[in-house]
């Protein structure tokens, strides 16, 4: 048996999380608002197409995401599958230059989700322990990522304006290998095997043994319907704004916006959620989603989309703010990152997939009209909020975890 590793120090932790949080939302920026660009300008497919290459690689993440996030707990530390997915994942990102028709797109997404986006809620869920071990706040830990989001969005709007959409894909694998070298500096595990002290066998259940429970199935779909009405304008917004006259460089400020709203609130949730019940600040981001698909689909005016736009730091930021304390206050400590890889299924999988699915038909037959339908998704997700705080106040839910 390997000696034990020492321990890293709360600056060490610190440095290496917020350098593999830069590299993977940088990464993110680049994929979520320029890979449909490309998938369309580069690779030729029509807008529906692109809906179904983006949710091919969401049906993996539902799928692989719950399984890694179960294996980071079994294993007891993420480390050392945050760099084997990391870099796996740059790899997979080339294989989409060497083909563009729509069975190699959608094989190579399928392919992609399995090993890139189940990374982030273990990321999350590891940071989150690691804040709480060595007292630095997870909310403005994750505000590093978004600062990166919004940094390399802004870079690359113009970037790409001049070079053009070819210059996309090759910018995704240097990204995806930059990120794999940051992996590396992740904190290492204190022990060779971190199950030695038995933290793993206290991961006696499957996966889905967190799905018996009622309330929190609800809370995943009251998180999924508010979180997967995104899918629309994170598909196809730059897409559709495109063809009323404004360009990558204007639809950069516009989504850099909604970061700097996200950034805002990560910074600020301590002192402005601190006192507010999950279900509360779920709601408050599921009003904020309402409101803000109603004026996207209404409009191309680019003042009234800068103004909609902030709203991004309440209908995702406050979402994900109040269902991770959610999680927090019912799921053990041994079972975080198989919840939150339950949460990424829930949210960027069954989600992202029905609301982008439906979005993508839409816009193919009525253009903008597909933004305002996802109000009604969103409106879904806040009476489904509302049940799981009555259940709570029913007593449905253990009083030590209220909802």
């Amino acid at each position: 048996m390997s000696p034990p590793s020492a321990a890293p120090s709360p600056l060490r932790c610190w440095l290496g999380f917020a350098a593999f949080y830069t590299a993977a939302f940088a990464v993110l920026a680049v994929f979520m608002q320029f890979f449909p660009v490309w998938l369309k300008d580069v690779a030729g497919l029509r807008p529906q197409d692109v809906s179904v290459v983006m949710a091919a690689q969401t049906v993996a993440r539902t799928i692989a995401g719950p399984l890694w996030a179960h294996r980071a707990d079994r294993l007891g530390q993420a480390r050392g599958l945050l760099v084997g997915l990391s870099f796996a994942s740059a790899g997979t990102l080339a294989l989409w230059g060497i083909a563009h028709p729509l069975w190699w797109c959608v094989t190579v997404a399928l392919l992609f989700g399995s090993l890139y986006s189940p990374m982030y809620p273990i990321l999350d869920a590891a940071a989150l322990q690691a804040g709480s071990e060595h007292g630095f706040v997870w909310s403005r830990m994750r505000m590093i990522g978004s600062t990166s989001y919004l940094l390399v969005l802004l870079a690359a709007g113009v970037a790409f304006e001049a070079a053009g959409s070819d210059a996309i894909l090759p910018t995704l694998v240097v990204g995806g290998v930059l990120m794999g070298g940051c992996s590396l500096l992740l904190p290492r595990p204190q022990r060779a095997n971190a199950t030695d002290d038995g933290a793993a066998g206290a991961v006696a259940e499957p996966w889905w043994a967190l799905l018996r429970s009622r309330p929190f199935v609800v809370l995943l779909a009251a998180s999924a319907l508010i979180q997967g009405s995104h899918a629309t304008f994170y598909n196809l917004s730059t897409v559709h704004w495109g063809e009323h006259g404004i360009d990558k460089a204007t639809a950069s400020v516009l989504w850099a916006e909604g970061i700097v709203a996200e950034i805002v609130v990560f910074f600020v949730a301590k002192d402005l959620f601190g006192r507010l019940r999950p279900t509360t600040i779920m709601a408050i981001g599921g009003l904020g989603a309402v409101v803000r698909w109603i004026v996207v689909g209404a409009t191309t005016s680019v003042p009234l989309l800068a103004a909609t736009n902030w709203l991004h730091g309440v209908s995702f930021a406050a979402t994900y703010l109040g269902t991770l304390r959610a999680l927090e206050r019912r799921v053990a400590p041994h079972q975080r990152a198989t919840a939150q890889g339950l949460l990424g299924a829930a949210n960027s999988g069954i989600g992202m997939v029905v609301c982008g699915l439906v979005g993508g038909a839409i816009y193919e037959r009525a253009g903008g009209v597909a933004f305002t339908a996802m109000a009604v998704f969103a409106a879904a997700g806040i009476a489904m909020t509302w049940w799981l705080r009555r259940a709570a106040d029913r007593g449905a839910v253990p009083p030590t975890s209220r909802a």
